[in-house]
Order: C-alpha cells, then sequence, then structure tokens
C-alpha cells in the first residue's frame, strides 16, 4: 500500500524555542512526534526567506533553478521591481507532479501558491498581502464560498500599521488568535471532506510573533523588557501544537507526518544601511534634484502634499486616520523610493530588498541603467566590495558585522543564478540586518519596528509505520523534502531535483522493498515576463512586505 502524506508547516519555526518548551511540557503533540520518528535541523535557503525557501521545498530545487530569490522579481523587470507570483516558478511543484501521478493533493496556506494552479484537488493559497480572497482565489473556484458556508469564513492574513510600529499589540493578538482558529477549523474541515493522498497546511503565526515579540520572550536581547508579552511566542506555539494534536487524532497509522519550517528564528539586533555605505565607498550616487527630499526630515503633511503634486519619488504616506498614532512612531521619510533617489548613470552597487540580504552590481545587459561591464568589470567591483566588507566593524562594539560573504554562483546553480543579487552577506550570528533606507545618519542602528528575524536552520520531523524511531538527524535541506515525499508515496524522482532522498530515515524493511526511482530530467521553465502581480496589486502588497 502506498502511503499518504500529511505535511506540518509551521512558518519560522525553531528549536531554538520548540526544545526549551517541550521541557516545561508545553508542546505534548511536538514531543510525541519527536520521540516515536525522526527530527533535525532543515537548512533553508540563502538568504532564509519565504518565497526562495518555501519554492524550494515545492519543487526540490536551489532557486538557480526555479527563479525565485525573494519577494520580488528580478532586476530585468526595472529598479521599481514588482511583486511576483505562483506564475514565475520556473519549475513543476510538488502539487503539480503528485497530480499528474493521479495523486489527489491538498494545500492551505503555503506561500507562494496564488494564483493557485490547477491540480487535482484543492490549493487555497497563503501570505496574499492586501489581495481579494473572493471565489477565484482559491482552486476550485467556489471552494472559498464553501468554507464560508462551512465554518463562517476564512481569512488569510492581518497587518495593521500602528501595530507595526508601536507597542500597541491588542488587536494585532486579537485578530491572530481568530486567524489561528480559522485556520484549524479550514484545515479539519478539508482533511475530513476533501479526498486527499498528500495535504499540506501551513501555520504562518509564529512568524509574525518572533518578528515582534523576541525582544520580550529573550532575555538576551539587548532591548529585552519583562513585560505581559513574554509569553506571546510561546503561546502561538502551544496554538500550533493543539491544532497538530487535532490534526494527529484524524490520521491512521500508515499516513506519513512531516512537519518542517521554511527557515529558522532568531534575535535582530540592529540595521545595516548599506546604500549609505555604498555611497561611502564611492559606488552609489544620488541624484542632486533629491537630495533635500532625504537629508531633511519635514512634517508628514508635507510628504502628502508633495506626493499629490507629482513627486515620483514618495511611494506612501501615513493615512491621515491614523496620524495622530504613529507621526511620532515613522519617520516619513520610510515612505521614499529609493530607487528614485539615486542615479543611475553614477551607481556601480546598490542594495536589494532587506530580505535578500544582498548586492547587486549595476550590470549593463541585466539592470535597464547599467554601468559596469560584464567580465573583468564586474568581477573586479565584486572584489572590491568584498574586501572592503569584510574589513567592515561596528564602531560601537569594535567587532567585524559580517561572518561571511558569498558571490551567488557560491550559493546558486541553474540556468537563473545571473538574475539572483550578486553578493550576499551572512551577517554576524544573524542579528545585523541589511536595510537599503538613506536618510539616517548612522550606519548602524538598533532595530525598532522588529525584534527577531529568520536563521538559517529550520525544523523537519518525521512520523510514520515505516519511519524510524528516536532518531535524530543532520545535514538536511529543504529541498530533499519534495524527493523525500515523492519517494514515500512510491514515485518516481525528477532527475533534476538538487535534493536528495531521506530513504535513510525509513525502516531498513522498508528501504529493501522501495528502491528509489529516478526519472530523466524534463526542459521546463517560464519566461521573465509572467508572474507579477500588476502594479496596482504589487503596491497593496509593498506596503505591507515593506515591514
Amino acid at each position: 500500500m502506498k502511503s499518504k502524506v500529511f505535511v506540518i508547516g509551521i512558518d519560522s519555526a525553531t528549536f531554538d524555542v520548540i526544545n526549551p518548551l517541550i521541557n516545561r511540557g508545553y508542546l505534548p503533540n511536538l514531543e510525541r512526534l519527536i520521540s516515536n520518528g525522526v527530527s533535525g535541523k532543515l537548512g533553508s535557503t540563502m538568504p532564509p526567506v519565504t518565497p526562495p525557501a518555501w519554492t524550494s521545498f515545492m519543487t526540490g530545487k536551489n532557486p538557480g533553478k526555479h527563479g525565485v530569490f525573494d519577494f520580488y522579481a528580478s532586476t530585468s523587470f526595472g529598479y521599481d521591481r514588482p511583486v511576483l507570483n505562483s506564475k514565475y516558478i520556473k519549475s513543476r511543484t510538488i502539487w503539480k507532479l503528485l497530480s499528474e501521478h493521479g495523486k489527489k493533493v491538498g494545500a492551505i496556506n503555503v506561500p507562494m501558491t496564488h494564483p493557485a494552479e490547477e491540480v487535482n484537488g484543492f490549493i487555497i493559497p497563503g501570505m496574499q498581502y492586501g489581495l481579494d480572497t473572493g471565489n477565484d482565489f482559491a482552486y476550485p473556484p467556489g471552494l472559498m464560498q464553501e468554507l464560508e458556508k462551512a465554518i463562517g469564513g476564512y481569512k488569510v492574513l492581518y497587518g495593521d500599521m500602528i501595530s507595526l510600529y508601536t507597542d500597541r499589540y491588542k488587536d494585532l493578538l486579537k485578530e491572530w488568535r481568530e486567524i489561528v482558529k480559522m485556520r484549524e477549523k479550514a484545515v479539519l474541515y478539508l482533511m475530513e471532506k476533501h479526498e486527499w493522498d498528500f495535504f499540506m497546511a501551513v501555520f504562518y503565526s509564529v512568524d509574525v510573533m518572533q518578528h515582534h515579540f523576541w525582544k520580550y520572550y529573550d532575555k538576551s536581547h539587548p532591548e529585552y523588557k519583562p513585560s505581559e508579552y513574554s509569553e506571546i511566542i510561546p503561546e502561538f506555539y502551544r496554538y500550533i501544537d493543539s491544532s497538530a494534536g487535532k490534526i494527529l487524532d484524524r490520521l491512521d497509522e500508515d499516513t506519513i507526518v512531516m512537519v518542517v519550517s521554511d527557515h529558522g528564528a532568531g534575535p535582530e539586533h540592529k540595521a545595516f544601511y548599506i546604500n549609505k555605505w555604498l555611497a561611502g565607498q564611492g559606488l552609489l550616487s544620488f541624484k542632486k534634484k533629491y537630495t533635500w527630499l532625504w537629508k531633511m526630515r519635514l512634517p508628514h503633511m508635507m510628504y502628502k502634499v508633495l506626493r499629490r503634486s507629482g513627486v515620483k519619488a514618495i511611494e506612501w504616506t501615513v493615512p491621515i486616520p491614523y496620524l495622530p498614532f504613529l507621526w511620532r512612531h515613522i519617520d516619513p521619510r520610510e515612505g521614499l523610493r529609493v530607487h528614485e533617489l539615486i542615479d543611475w548613470s553614477r551607481t556601480r552597487a546598490y542594495a536589494g530588498n532587506h530580505t535578500e540580504q544582498g548586492i547587486y552590481i549595476n550590470l549593463k545587459g541585466r539592470e535597464q541603467g547599467g554601468i559596469v561591464a560584464q567580465g573583468e568589470e564586474y568581477e573586479k567591483t565584486r572584489e572590491l566590495i568584498i574586501e572592503k566588507l569584510g574589513d567592515l566593524n561596528d564602531p560601537a562594539t569594535g567587532t567585524r558585522i559580517v561572518d561571511r560573504i558569498y558571490k551567488k554562483e557560491e550559493v546558486y546553480h541553474g540556468p537563473y543564478t545571473h538574475l539572483a543579487p550578486d553578493i550576499f552577506l551572512d551577517m554576524k550570528d544573524g542579528s545585523y540586518l541589511i536595510q537599503k533606507e538613506v536618510y539616517h545618519k548612522e550606519l548602524f542602528k538598533p532595530a525598532d519596528k522588529s525584534s527577531g528575524t529568520h536563521k538559517m536552520d529550520g525544523i523537519f520531523i518525521m512520523k510514520g509505520a515505516d519511519v524510524k524511531q528516536g532518531v535524530r538527524v543532520e545535514n538536511l535541506s529543504i529541498m530533499d523534502i519534495a524527493p523525500t515525499i515523492l519517494y514515500a508515496m512510491g514515485l518516481p524522482v525528477p532527475g533534476d531535483m538538487d535534493g536528495k532522498v531521506l530513504n535513510n530515515l525509513f525502516q531498513d524493511s522498508f528501504k529493501e522493498t522501495h528502491p528509489v526511482k529516478y526519472l530523466d530530467a524534463e526542459s521546463e521553465g517560464i519566461t521573465d515576463e509572467q508572474g507579477v502581480y500588476s502594479p496596482d496589486e504589487s503596491g497593496k502588497m509593498k506596503k505591507m512586505l515593506r515591514d
């Protein structure tokens, strides 16, 4: 009999939180999965960020093959990059592969699944900031209406400017507690009412809580504050553990259960404003006509007037209803379009988005205003940046801020590697975060809006009748999960997947009767012109993604 597989995704989950909570007796369901199965740290993508990581999970491939490096499309679209979507993925996903083999699939709340693919089953996309979740949001059409009738509705995410920029967390926590309950209801309903061979549900709340509340949870954080919020992170892990228990109660012993996260989490201490550093090295220049706009802080209403008068460099301003709460907390210059402030004709290198943690060379033939020639000039520019960054210290501590610097070809391989940032920075202990804003006077500044960030080590747990028990494993990659799912379900593995089949985690008796089978790699891919949101949709999503 071929096994069913159920995957519980916990975005941003880390054993650094899970293990202490297990020791406190808080996570009985995760504890029994670990005790009766295999577990270990799961290596994420570089950098450890949601879109490339979950896409590598879905495809079994590194970003150089599937083309997703960030929330945003490549710089070939221009310096004002649109937000990308599932159509941008240049490889078949696990749902598509399973569907082609006649397997019934179900997926709910997995990032990078909107627009939903047509599959042999259903998909309810996840993490679609600011977009309509009407009847056509999911596949098949009408599924959202079905959930409305069955459980009273469904919501993907919650985001509120006041809670993002202040410590007024009451509304944020109220909404997310409701979302957690709603997500659980939807998962339990779908797994019982719809036929499936493979089911995946991602819970996103832990990621949000760790970004906001790490400084209240972690006593070693420099901004640690004992408060009523100290138990918020444990609270949301406990919610998910409870949901996992209800899922497990509905599964038979032959179903293989996996628990995975796309990356881990840990403290964020400081921001590093790398565009200012690049400007100081003579590698980035600003337009003189906009210097006054970012060097001086003007009143909020002045930026509103300037934006309405057509100043392109202003992307957003604080909505008037929010001003009484936020005018002290938000510098209005946060709403500036950095790419409009830069003089591209005199710029050789610039920062990617903060989620990319990398630097782009302003390359001829790739960037629309590229000035650095491919070949020797490109390599010399990269080497110069790597050398100078390697010697950079935080003046407050006297210590280096970078553990290691990578060229993109050291991290990725495949036909889309050329679209990635040219240099990646592995910041010291992961506690420094690159930011691209230019208006700050300092190169380094204590993190304010977020006290937690992503780390490379996520989690992997697997339990099943044919899976080893009580075993800890090492050297796992998020790319290993898709080929392992195919193997567990008795299906062949595409030969161009980068991940390895984790057949060593199964009982010897199972391995003897279930050899790994591979398929020849097939040519696949889509063009760079597909798979991005419209300017209006991108604008809505960027408002949420900027933090």
